[in-house]
């Protein structure tokens, strides 16, 4: 068997006890492991129905925060404090993500199975600004995924399987025309796209058929703009640029797996640097059970610093949100979300974080969002009232090796 999973293998379907699950050690020990500190600065419910909150973005500069719910609707709210702006419904089917544009921040992007992608201008979102699908044929390509670039030039789609085929559609934002659509690269859904943080020609794609793509759109001939295939052998979900590391002189990307476990590749070696199986994730977080482990996804830190994987437990009442340290093949403790009014009780789907502040903002499908900041936060009396005020004593987030060139994305 290669390093990598299996791809026929099958696991057994079983029962766990989750009445066994929780933490391997104490909270004492946990604290000590987890010497970043985070705090919730705020937490609050999209409405008053069940709605599953399915993916967030977030636009630091303007501090404006969008969710897609499970009701093909958009939640605005501000990043900090979480006071809402509007709520608009974007699609009449399932929303598969949301962007801001990097360009035009009072400008927010949905994509949905429906077949569409459509920009909102959320000073007045009645009604969409622009919307891109292919309709050269008149049928229907449900969208399982969408970015846009960061220059706010050109968009792709991803779609799943229709009949025989799967089709990565390309836009110039300026216009509704597709610009090019490339049908051969994949022959199963297109789970994830991702266009590079500063490269703005660069593109990533992932499929349940076990590939990663690297394209350059520069290239006008559909099999040259292919420059990487990587063959993961086992379903892909989700991608996140890591970033060129100075020391090895490589250009990394990771993927999550649908078994949860998250791969690191070097991208022109075409070759896996790391895998972190859902056991290493589970010993790593310091949890009993890794049935109930699951990673949410990966975050880019900046320059010469480690990236994170934010991962979880969902084990009822006894759930745990926390970040790892992925540093030379080991993930190591970072910080600890918690959560006291919730108690992490919710499955996370969505969440961004700041790679400046250090900022994470989650939802899920409690219907929740939270914001977490790093720093602690400390009861202390005010000396010319018998009030008690918060204060927040931060560390300095990220260590010694701050970012330089902070990715928008």
């Amino acid at each position: 068997m290669s390093k990598l999973e299996n791809r026929s293998e099958v696991q057994d379907i079983i029962e766990i006890d989750v009445s066994q699950d929780g933490d391997v050690c104490n909270q004492d020990e946990l604290n000590t492991l987890y010497q970043q500190p985070y705090f919730c600065s705020a937490r609050k419910a999209v409405g008053l129905e069940k709605l599953y909150i399915l993916h967030v973005d977030c636009e630091w500069k303007s501090k404006k925060l969008a969710a897609a719910l499970s009701n093909h609707s958009v939640h605005l709210t501000s990043t900090d404090t979480l006071d809402k702006i509007s709520t608009f419904i974007a699609h009449d089917q399932t929303i598969v993500d949301v962007h801001f544009d990097p360009v035009n921040l009072n400008c927010v992007l949905t994509g949905s199975s429906d077949g569409s992608i459509r920009v909102w201008d959320i000073r007045n979102p009645e009604k969409c600004s622009q919307e891109f699908r292919d309709d050269t044929d008149q049928k229907i390509k449900p969208f399982l995924s969408f970015d846009i670039n960061c220059n706010g030039t050109l968009l792709c789609g991803g779609t799943e399987k229709v009949k025989s085929d799967t089709h990565l559609f390309l836009w110039d934002t300026r216009s509704p025309k597709v610009l090019a659509a490339y049908s051969e690269f994949h022959e199963d859904d297109i789970s994830h796209v991702q266009f590079h943080p500063t490269s703005p020609n660069t593109l990533a794609s992932c499929s349940t058929d076990c590939l990663v793509n690297i394209y350059d759109l520069n290239e006008k001939d559909e099999d040259d703009a292919l420059q990487f295939c990587l063959n993961t052998e086992t379903t892909c979900g989700r991608l996140q640029w890591l970033g060129y590391d100075m020391k090895t002189k490589q250009e990394s990307i990771s993927v999550t797996t649908s078994t949860e476990n998250v791969q690191i590749w070097d991208v022109e070696e075409a070759s896996p640097k790391h895998i972190f199986s859902r056991e290493k994730i589970a010993d790593a977080l310091r949890r009993k059970k890794s049935e109930t482990c699951f990673a949410i996804r990966c975050f880019q830190r900046g320059e010469g610093q480690d990236p994170l994987l934010l991962a979880g437990s969902n084990t009822p009442n006894r759930g745990c949100l926390r970040m790892l340290k992925m540093s030379e093949g080991v993930l190591e403790p970072f910080a600890i979300l918690f959560d006291e009014k919730g108690g992490n009780s919710q499955t996370i789907r969505g969440a961004a974080f700041n790679q400046v502040s250090g900022q994470v903002v989650s939802g899920g499908e409690d219907g929740i969002i939270n914001v977490w900041m790093p720093g602690e936060v400390k009861q202390v009396a005010s000396n010319n009232t018998r009030k008690v005020k918060t204060e927040v004593l931060s560390k300095k987030f990220g260590g010694a090796h701050g970012s330089k060139k902070p990715y928008s994305k």
